[in-house]
């Protein structure tokens, strides 16, 4: 599964930014940064998509990494 992390710059944006791409249909979590101060959006497969609504709804975020995880069987 693709993992994108979207830094946001606070809690409001974060739990903004989760609530609307929920809403939505896009799975997500808001986690605390582990390096640095502050919240990620974690989004959990099209995150082109998801990002694109976030524009649209001017969310401000700095996506920082994404990584593919695969599932264990």
């Amino acid at each position: 599964m693709k993992i994108s992390k979207a830094d946001m710059p606070s809690y409001t944006y974060a739990m903004k930014g989760q609530k609307l791409l929920r809403s939505r249909g896009f799975p997500c979590d808001v986690k605390k940064r582990d390096t640095a101060c502050g919240y990620s959006l974690h989004i959990y497969g099209d995150a082109a998509a998801a990002l694109e609504i976030l524009d649209r709804y001017s969310i401000p975020y700095t996506l920082s990494e994404t990584e593919v995880q695969y599932d264990k069987f």
